[in-house]
């Protein structure tokens, strides 16, 4: 039996199986894999960092968003050379998110200095010079001996030093 996989818009932000090499034990599909060799949709959740001081896309923008959250939404719900439209471009992510995917870009904004912001960098996006963190890439989780991991012996309390949270009869 040939089994000819359509592609559907959900194809370009897959992520991993967990078990990739699964396959059907029993039944008509016995022995074929029982995952899509593309991967598997994306979940609920997404862990995305927001863009903090210490960011790669940092700007002054007080609430900036990470050009990977729209790459997502670009790539699953747009074609290439299909127009996104950003009314709130700010400092132009989404701007960026679609042109880094071959989609044309457009937007408005009222503040004249968040415009110019978009104008730099949706030009580098073009150019491939834009600072990004990269699509998908993990975040990063300290191993529980390390450092930073570690609760300063000044901020901890004893079991004895913590409030009650529920009286005893």
């Amino acid at each position: 039996m040939l089994v000819v996989h359509q592609r559907c818009e959900c194809d370009a932000i897959r992520v991993p199986q967990k078990y990739p090499g699964k396959k059907y034990f029993k039944g008509e599909k016995a022995g074929q894999y029982s995952c899509n060799p593309l991967g598997k949709n994306p979940g609920d959740i997404w862990t995305i960092p927001n863009v903090k001081h210490n960011h790669v896309e940092k700007t002054i923008h007080p609430c900036q968003f990470p050009i990977e959250l729209v790459e997502r939404l670009v790539l699953a719900l747009t074609n290439p050379s299909d127009l996104v439209v950003d009314p709130y471009i700010g400092v132009g992510s989404a701007a960026c998110a679609a042109v880094l995917h071959a989609r044309r870009a457009a937007g408005a904004d009222t503040a004249a200095d968040y415009l110019q912001i978009a104008h730099e960098r949706v030009k580098h996006a073009l150019e491939g010079k834009l600072k990004r963190r990269p699509l998908g890439r993990p975040i990063y989780q300290p191993a529980p001996g390390d450092r930073i991991a570690q609760r300063p012996e000044h901020l901890s309390r004893s079991s004895s030093d913590q409030p009650r949270l529920f009286a005893t009869a």
